[in-house]
């Protein structure tokens, strides 16, 4: 058993190490999302309801901002991007989408646009004002091309971008995406998942989300010091401190369980955290991550029923199965560590 535990140990702590040669080979794709960095800074202009919209009334949320007017040959590529996060987010209060007239159109107009495409009056704002005024603030504000055309043709009188601006919770200029790609959704969603995770995070609860998962690997890896302590003990015959440090083993795995069920259900309200790795370390993470998660719900009613026995001095059957539960229990600790890592500290 000595043996089996210092090989299984070994293959786990190497993982990182193997993921990271991995990604060293991983060929570099070309992104779709182009990243900026920069503030948004202020503008004010008025939603097709007719209430006054400030950017500083979007800070705290995150948002994608469209520019396009009705009737827009162009607009009718990326607008279809639009529909696709409204779908997707729909009912997430911290998500916003933000499509800026060009053409300063009659908030009829932008109702009617608006009723088309089933936004809701809540998620998907339209905003307009006087054409140079948004002209300015496309410029100045998203560093965006903005221009009426000298010989305008029905659909086709602003020449403007297809872009689609990502907005951070700090009004930030995060990025954009070219609104027309057939992949834009799916990037923009990723990021915009990205940005909400990040955001949790931050949020104080009373302390932050980020501190959980640090916690919760901690959790692990107390177990997985208990548990080595508490077979050590047993093999010399210490019966007494071998009870206790296993009682506390326990304890401390309903601990985590408590706290990685919060974790998830409360701060990431039931959303899981992506795996950015590519190429062969994702079938690694996603390979431990699957052991670890059916070994985990094995471990937990077997932990609890050969503790019973242990208490009851069923010691036939308390040794019978703990040959079989420390080494699951050992696994399933140790595999918790390692999924930490992988999704919360490699930078990939």
């Amino acid at each position: 058993m000595s043996r089996l535990l210092a090989i299984l140990l070994l293959a786990l702590f190497a993982v990182p190490a193997i993921a990271q040669e991995d990604k060293k080979d991983a060929p570099v794709e070309e992104k779709l999302f182009t990243e900026l960095g920069t503030p948004v800074g202020d503008f004010t202009l008025e939603e097709r309801s007719g209430e006054i919209v400030r950017a500083r009334d979007l800070l705290g949320k995150i948002w994608v901002a469209q520019f396009f007017y009705p009737g827009c040959n162009l607009c009718s590529r990326n607008t279809p991007t639009m529909q696709k996060l409204q779908d997707h987010f729909r009912g997430k209060s911290d998500v916003r989408l933000v499509s800026i007239d060009l053409l300063n159109e009659r908030l009829e107009t932008l109702r009617e646009f608006a009723n088309d495409h089933q936004a809701d009056p809540v998620q998907w704002l339209f905003l307009t004002g006087h054409e140079d005024l948004v002209n300015d603030i496309v410029r100045r504000s998203f560093f965006n091309m903005v221009f009426r055309k000298k010989n305008p043709a029905a659909g086709d009188v602003i020449a403007h971008s297809t872009r689609l601006v990502l907005i951070d919770p700090h009004g930030t200029l995060v990025g954009y995406v070219d609104g027309t790609d057939a992949k834009a959704a799916d990037v923009l969603k990723a990021e915009i998942d990205r940005l909400r995770s990040r955001r949790r995070m931050d949020e104080r609860i009373p302390i932050t989300g980020a501190d959980l998962p640090r916690f919760n690997a901690l959790l692990n890896s107390i177990c997985t010091v208990l548990l080595l302590l508490g077979w050590i003990l047993i093999r010399l015959r210490l019966e007494t401190l071998h009870k206790l440090v296993m009682l506390l083993a326990l304890a401390v795995s309903i601990i985590f369980l408590s706290s990685y069920l919060f974790y998830h259900f409360v701060v990431l309200e039931m959303e899981p955290m992506r795996f950015r790795g590519e190429g062969a370390v994702r079938y690694v993470y996603f390979g431990i991550l699957l052991s670890h998660t059916i070994l985990a719900i094995t471990v937990a009613p077997l932990a609890i029923y050969i503790t019973v026995q242990g208490l009851r001095d069923a010691r036939k059957m308390h040794v019978k199965l703990a040959r079989w539960t420390l080494p699951i229990w050992l696994y399933v600790s140790v595999t918790g560590v390692v999924v930490y890592w992988m999704l919360y500290r490699i930078t990939w």
